[in-house]
């Protein structure tokens, strides 16, 4: 049992409300991995049924979306849902990550666990890095030329990192199938090794549980399956509304050869690294000796990642003061930049229009069909706490079900 498993077993009082549903401190903490894998599921299942209709070519790419969008039945949905899906995803590790190294639970023998994760996280967002291209519409194509340049700043291997993703001096159409084989083999792959190392370690050294109404951890099935069902659900439930709600947009057709838009940046989750690789380019005092200003930015963000993959080597005893005001300082910055690059500007390119018209009448269309599928999900989320009371009264009572073993 780690501390805060401890911390919250001293508590005397008795769940009431949400708390009793969910599990007691620190909460909603305690689903963001499942919640992450579930995300990473759908992801898989949306991206394979984008896969029978998408054409892995600079040629037919963005033609072959447009299709997806217009032409294929419920095509508009199954992006429109991988897209916020993986933003959604991106987000709940971001989040999952801050919340291990706030909790140091990667500490002694957890330190395994820890790195793999680490690794799912580095993954995730290099799945979300090659995608992003995969459009092969205007804003995509301009931001992975200047993120695929970022490394050419890097002596010896810079340029070989750059040409190895462009396939070449510059983005052009050899690129689009080396970022598409690296999207949906490479790095699925790379996922799901490491995905079954973590589990492996989880289940090997144990898992922070919500705890229940006697002041213990909640077993693993069917409690904290049937807790963590009703966190899915309505994740699911919200991605499906925002994907109909709010679909996936379509840029024009990408040109490598045009001049970049006004405003062009990359996704959101690099929006903080790319803002202060930007700022270090005020840093000259090294310059005279050979390093650049983006060699020196480059070098700092480099110094921050190694921290963050070295942290059970750093932290490793003790109340960690120090180490965790260095991680919410990180964090803070992070948000800081991030809103500070949303807001400041934004590129000015314009949907395609009769992609957008299409997709305007389609959600029309499918407005109806939010208010039964709502019902059915409330309907779900009843039942579902109605068999959590049932089994917190079968373990606060002390009696035991073949169900309630874990």
């Amino acid at each position: 049992m780690d501390g805060a498993e401890k911390s919250a077993a001293r508590d005397s009082h008795k769940p009431t409300g949400l708390s009793r549903l969910l599990g007691e401190r620190p909460r909603w903490s305690h689903y963001l991995g499942s919640t992450a894998m579930f995300l990473l599921v759908l992801q898989i299942m949306t991206g394979f049924l984008l896969l029978l209709y998408y054409q892995p070519n600079s040629r037919d790419a963005h033609d072959s979306v447009r299709v997806i969008m217009m032409d294929i039945p419920m095509g508009w949905i199954i992006r429109s849902l991988h897209h916020r899906c993986s933003h959604l995803l991106i987000l709940t590790v971001i989040v999952h990550a801050l919340d291990v190294l706030l909790a140091k639970t990667f500490r002694r023998k957890r330190s395994p666990t820890y790195y793999t994760g680490v690794l799912l996280l580095f993954c995730v967002l290099f799945m979300g890095f090659t995608g992003y291209l995969l459009p092969w519409d205007t804003l995509s194509v301009v931001a992975t030329a200047v993120g695929t340049g970022l490394p050419n700043e890097i002596p010896l291997v810079g340029p070989l990192i750059t040409e190895f993703f462009r396939g070449g001096s510059a983005i052009g159409a050899q690129t689009l199938p080396r970022f598409f084989a690296l999207h949906i083999s490479v790095i699925p792959m790379t996922v799901g090794l490491a995905l079954g190392f973590h589990i492996f370690f989880i289940r090997s050294h144990g898992m922070r549980r919500p705890i229940g109404p006697q002041g213990k951890p909640v077993p693993l099935y069917p409690d904290y399956i049937l807790r963590q069902g009703v966190v899915c659900l309505w994740v699911f439930a919200i991605l499906l509304t925002a994907a109909i709600l709010l679909p996936a947009e379509l840029r024009p057709e990408g040109d490598p050869m045009a001049p970049a838009p006004e405003g062009i940046r990359p996704e959101w989750y690099f929006l903080a690294a790319f803002e202060a690789i930007k700022l270090g380019g005020n840093l000259t005092f090294l310059t005279p000796i050979g390093v650049t200003a983006e060699l020196l930015s480059l070098i700092l963000l480099g110094g921050a990642i190694g921290v963050f993959v070295l942290m059970p080597v750093l932290d490793r005893k003790g109340r960690g003061g120090v180490w965790k005001l260095v991680v919410r300082v990180t964090a803070v910055t992070f948000v800081v930049l991030t809103l500070y690059a949303m807001f400041r500007s934004a590129p000015e390119v314009e949907s395609v229009t009769d992609v957008a018209s299409r997709a305007s009448d389609l959600r029309v269309r499918t407005l109806g069909f939010l208010v039964p599928f709502w019902l059915s999900v409330v309907a779900l989320t009843w039942i579902l706490f109605s068999q959590i009371r049932l089994h917190d009264r079968i373990t606060a009572s002390g009696l035991s079900t073949p169900l309630g073993k874990a």
